[in-house]
């Protein structure tokens, strides 16, 4: 019996690396103990120190004469203006950084109360019947309402993360594999290392700005965790002035919120789609172009690449797509196709949703083994061993209630592959549409034939698992084809990268501006993180140097001015 193991390419890789990087620490230090002339530390321009054997430090005195050059450069003398407003930025910073903290304290509260209350309500379900306990319900449905923020019309892909109806506390944990794509390991480190440098060169700018020393700056990775530090004259920093030591420690905050403010304007706008649009990409106009599909989706090597997907079930992907009725072209599905491809496979819940017409079948089609309309939470698409099998339901049943006496299940694929004058909105069309189909054969129909005619849609009764209509088109070809897909829209969506830029040439990589996205998303999300939990009086942390509540304390004490 074949059976599949997990890839050990990744642990073998880990640990190839840091073997690697032991022994070559170990050979440089057996050098330098055989050197005649070993020269301080803080007079080597390049440094590597092994912490312990998961944690590699790299410092550098390179970079110092660059930053204070540059803070320098703004003196008051030279550009006084200049200098004003730089001195006014970072101390804007301090007041950012005060919001953040508070800010944080409110957030990190709203997420205990978000925990305690879904463990009180876990353990009033193990407590015996009549046992007095705290409704924890209520106050869970309220905290509910107050972070499920509504989402903004972006066009990206990770921000609709937020559609999904499982992410409702305010804090979620950000683990690669599991609450993120496995794929999207390399956009999470690279975002952190960006976040650490922006932080850092924020304290190294203000410190310089300030006249403190700065003594090394430096980049470190524990396990696969980047990060990045800089280490300034303690004794300057002592001596500085109140505002100064306020500015340089909430430099590093105010920084990340920057930035976070700069890559939201920068995707919000549709800059950075103009920017891809004028240097070698064009848009695609009438859907999604598919960059990528994972390896493990059902989707990979039935889907081609570089096809464009136009519509999802009745639903176009670009608004306003054609005026034929039997489509959706609903406002609620958002203004792109971007946005409406991840709004279609997060944000809604059953086959209706997304269907504006059933399809005709009749009775004698139906194969019902018994077992394709048992469906549970466990088997969601049914217990039949004939995967071409599906339980079908009345298209009319949402809305005058009709129940069918007993499960039908038809053929999948034949029965969605009809179109036209096939699709109907009840019973009676497909009586009608059989009716004149048999007149022009000269082959009437008798009253039991037409009792047998059902207007039908795919059932779908748990949200996590149901049938899509995927319609595209291969770019040497005008002809539309159908690829029908059972399975959950949330894996459909992670799996199926796509994008709504395509490159004119074709040298130019189809993922570059997706994967530039997700990162600069990644960034933003983390810059976000950084500015809120790095403001807390915490050991480790900016609040830290010392708190922050207590040197504006002291600032104002002593009324000092910041600018």
């Amino acid at each position: 019996m074949d059976r599949s193991y997990p890839s050990l390419l990744p642990v073998l890789l880990f640990v190839a690396v840091w073997a690697l990087a032991n022994i070559a620490c170990a050979l440089v230090r057996c050098i330098r103990r055989r050197s005649k002339r070993q020269p301080p530390a803080s007079e080597e321009t390049w440094t590597a120190e092994l912490v312990s054997p998961l944690h590699l430090r790299v410092s550098t005195t390179a970079f110092n004469d660059i930053i204070s050059a540059a803070a320098s450069l703004c003196s008051s003398e030279r550009w006084p203006r200049v200098a004003w407003l730089i001195d006014a930025f970072y101390s804007t910073g301090v007041y950012a950084a005060i919001a953040s903290m508070v800010l944080c304290v409110g957030v990190l509260a709203v997420a205990a109360l978000q925990i305690g209350a879904a463990m009180g309500a876990k353990i009033g379900l193990m407590l015996p019947k009549g046992a007095l306990i705290l409704n924890v319900s209520v106050l869970d449905q309220l905290l509910t309402k107050v972070s499920d923020m509504e989402p903004s019309e972006q066009h990206s892909q990770l921000s609709r993360r937020q559609h999904h109806p499982e992410s409702q506390h305010v804090l979620q944990p950000v683990i690669p594999g599991v609450t993120l794509p496995a794929g999207h390991l390399w956009h999470y480190l690279a975002a952190l290392a960006i976040c650490a440098v922006v932080h850092e060169l924020g304290h190294a700018f203000a410190a310089a700005r300030s006249r403190i020393t700065i003594q090394r700056l430096g980049v470190f990775v524990m396990g696969i965790y980047p990060g990045a530090f800089v280490e300034l004259c303690q004794a300057k920093l002592d001596q500085a002035s109140v505002a100064n030591r306020l500015r340089v420690s909430c430099a590093g905050v105010w920084h990340n919120a920057v930035t976070a403010v700069c890559i939201w304007l920068l995707i919000r706008s549709g800059g950075l789609g103009a920017l891809f649009a004028n240097s070698g990409w064009s848009r695609v106009s009438n859907g999604v172009a598919v960059v990528d599909i994972a390896s493990h989706s059902p989707l990979y090597g039935q889907l081609p690449l570089h096809s464009t997907i136009h519509r999802i079930d009745d639903v176009c992907l670009q608004p306003q797509c054609s005026n034929d009725s039997i489509f959706i072209n609903d406002s609620q599905f958002g203004s792109s196709a971007i946005a409406r491809w991840t709004s279609i496979l997060t944000a809604t819940y059953s086959n209706r949703n997304t269907t504006s017409a059933g399809f005709c079948a009749s009775l004698a089609e139906n194969a019902d083994d018994g077992l394709c309309c048992e469906m549970s939470p466990r088997f969601p698409l049914g217990e039949s061993p004939d995967l071409e099998l599906f339980c079908f339901e009345r298209f009319q049943q949402a809305y005058s209630g009709a129940q069918l006496t007993s499960p039908v299940c038809f053929d999948l694929r034949v029965v969605l592959q009809r179109t036209g004058t096939d699709r109907c909105q009840s019973d009676h069309d497909c009586s009608i549409i059989e009716s004149t189909r048999s007149s022009l054969l000269q082959q009437p129909l008798n009253g039991r034939q037409k009792q047998d005619r059902l207007c039908v849609i795919p059932k779908s009764p748990h949200a996590d698992s149901r049938v899509l209509r995927l319609y595209y088109r291969i770019p040497e070809s005008a002809s539309e084809k159908l690829l029908v897909y059972a399975g959950s829209p949330a894996s459909l969506w992670l799996d199926v990268q796509v994008s709504s830029l395509v490159p004119r040439v074709e040298w130019l990589p189809y993922s570059l501006p997706s994967w530039i996205e997700t990162l600069l998303q990644y960034v933003l999300s983390f810059s976000l993180a950084f500015c809120l939990l790095n403001a807390l009086p915490a050991w480790h942390l900016d609040g830290e140097h010392p708190a922050i509540i207590t040197r504006l304390t002291a600032c104002l004490i002593h009324k000092c001015r910041f600018y």
